[in-house]
């Protein structure tokens, strides 16, 4: 693992999972126990709470096949490279659409509603504390700029996030900063109105 306090937890993780100084299954738990968290938040902005511990499992399942076959290219061992965030996020976006189409045609997102308490998702969703800003998000913004949103704020870098969502990289940099914008002003004014 690298000793550098400058890189990212998952790249040491990578680095000790390409070099066999972690094991499949030990790493893949290292990386679970750093994202599970951000992957229950993105989640619960996507779908009604109801939905979440199944997708949740279905995202980590996913991640673990292609992370027993994982390969590193040498261009994303740099600090601003975040692969397996990366991939986690498109496999919520996507994971997510397959959900809401398999839903009836433009139904709304139902409300947060808890889920079972005893549930593992449930207690992380307990330990995380999702902002008034991301709820106003979901709230108020279009869902493509939830997703941006969410997605840069957990690091996910913003040619990951055009790529996922097909679009410019510069657009999605100019959709955050114009949500975060409004958000600011909803949150001003007491969340009147609607943005995106």
């Amino acid at each position: 693992m690298s000793d550098d306090p400058e890189l990212p937890a998952e790249h040491g993780i990578v680095s000790a999972r390409m070099s066999g100084a972690l094991s499949v299954e030990a790493s893949f738990e290292r990386l679970y126990q750093n994202y599970a968290p951000v992957v229950i938040g993105w989640l619960a902005v996507r779908v009604e709470s109801s939905a979440v511990e199944n997708l949740f499992q279905d995202v980590w399942t996913v991640f673990y096949q292609r992370w027993r076959i994982w390969q590193q290219p040498p261009e994303l061992n740099t600090l601003a490279a975040r692969p397996v965030l990366s991939f986690l996020f498109r496999t919520v976006h996507l994971a997510a659409k397959a959900h809401h189409r398999g839903k009836q045609a433009h139904e709304p997102i139902e409300g947060l509603d808890p889920p079972d308490p005893g549930s593992a998702p449930q207690r992380l969703l307990d330990a995380l504390t999702l902002s008034r800003s991301l709820e106003m998000a979901r709230a108020h913004c279009c869902p493509e700029d939830v997703e941006i949103l969410t997605g840069k704020l957990a690091g996910v870098p913003a040619k990951e996030i055009a790529r996922t969502l097909a679009i410019s990289e510069p657009a999605v940099d100019h959709r955050y900063r114009n949500a975060l914008a409004q958000l600011r002003q909803l949150l001003q004014y007491g969340g009147r109105g609607r943005i995106g």
